[in-house]
């Protein structure tokens, strides 16, 4: 997992990008329902060449970093971006967890 650091680009500009150095993390990892219209686009795509395949992914409660839009996860030799912003669950202290969609770069 490499989690998304701040960085000063030559014109003094600060923008986002994942860190160089990854951390290592259990997670979770599921398919995730696709809609209708994600599906039919799926299917209208370059067949085997683009995929929309989108999973969610809980890390455990103990996991101290929120991931930010441009954090990278490496998982089955793989990289897979983070989708939109963390979804937060803040039930109890027993089912309280953050969900995050990734999906393959």
């Amino acid at each position: 997992m490499y989690l998304e650091e701040k960085t000063t680009d030559r014109d003094g500009n600060i923008m986002t990008r994942p860190s160089e150095i990854g951390i290592p993390a259990k997670a979770v990892i599921q398919l995730l329902a696709q809609s209708g219209t994600s599906q039919r686009r799926a299917e209208q795509d370059n067949e085997g060449f683009e995929i929309e395949t989108a999973y969610r992914m809980r890390l455990p409660r103990s996991f101290p970093h929120v991931l930010g839009a441009q954090s990278r996860i490496q998982w089955r030799g793989e990289y897979w971006a983070v989708i939109g912003d963390v979804h937060r669950y803040s039930g109890s202290a027993r089912t309280a967890h953050m969900d995050y969609t990734i999906r393959r770069t």
